[in-house]
């Protein structure tokens, strides 16, 4: 079974991410699924995944019982119980696990069921698997986890759920950015009240040193923005190309957010790497 080997070391209260796969596990995960085909079930196999990703019951049940194997999975490392959940097909979901399907299997992006059931919004299936014991901070290769999925796609519930079973609020992905950095540049205020309280650091610099203050007043989101400000954001940091979040909000014309971030003193003085002010990328100079 592939497995991720994660190393995660925390830097000013954020995770940083550093993850290896061994080829050996890669290796035997190539063989594994070489194995599987190799007994002559390959065409039933196929079957199943096709009937799981249909969520045609009847059929998966008949080719469980012409032999076709419920832990086989594809060339993506994908099994029927996975595109069982990735569909949203419950029943036959829980048929799957009921008959020996892995809960916590990854695929070769590094997903599992509960990313496939938090990014498509699905509560129901996010409980189950989480009852039967799903792991909840697993990793994929970008470095996402369920939580990520569930903010990025806003879906406050599960989201909740996860964190109220020890989701891992901090992550950063491979793009820098975490479930709150997702949820500001979504303008997803009910997401940060939820989340904000769980991170260490409202001014904590992610990818590029943006803040979650500058993700949210760069897409304009002024009701995030002026909750940010009042929740002690600073509103003067800058990012490493040097830009504040008003210069951010001055580029993109967010007129609004430029008034309310001067208003609690923003400096409208301040230079990015080249020289330029707030002022100078209003006017697009």
């Amino acid at each position: 079974m592939l497995r991720e080997i994660i190393f995660n070391n925390r830097t000013s209260n954020a995770l940083k991410k550093s993850t290896a796969i061994s080829h050996g596990i890669l290796f035997m995960f190539f063989l594994q699924i070489s194995t599987v085909y190799a007994d002559g079930s390959r065409d039933l196999n196929f079957d199943l995944f096709k009937a799981a990703k249909n969520g045609d019951s009847e059929q998966v049940i008949n080719l469980l019982e012409q032999g076709a194997s419920v832990k086989a999975r594809n060339r993506f490392g994908n099994s029927a119980f996975l595109y069982a959940v990735k569909g949203g097909f419950f029943e036959l979901a829980v048929y799957l696990f009921d008959q020996g399907s892995d809960l916590n299997l990854i695929n070769t992006k590094g997903e599992n069921a509960l990313m496939f059931a938090s990014r498509s919004g699905d509560f129901k299936l996010t409980k189950y698997l989480i009852n039967n014991r799903a792991e909840i901070n697993i990793y994929s290769l970008k470095n996402i986890t369920a939580l990520t999925e569930a903010v990025y796609g806003g879906h406050f519930e599960i989201a909740q759920l996860l964190l109220q079973h020890g989701a891992n609020v901090d992550v950063v992905d491979n793009t820098g950015k975490t479930a709150l950095i997702y949820a500001a540049a979504n303008g997803n205020l009910e997401l940060i009240k939820l989340l904000l309280p769980k991170t260490g650091n409202i001014n904590q610099k992610y990818g590029h040193e943006l803040t979650t203050l500058m993700w949210a007043s760069g897409y304009g989101h002024i009701d995030v923005v002026t909750f940010l400000l009042d929740a002690g954001a600073d509103v003067n940091l800058q990012d490493d190309r040097g830009r504040s979040a008003l210069m951010m909000a001055s580029e993109k014309g967010y007129t609004d957010v430029v008034e309310t971030l001067i208003e609690y003193n923003a400096e409208s003085g301040l230079k990015d790497n080249e020289g330029k002010t707030a002022h100078d990328l209003a006017a697009g100079t």
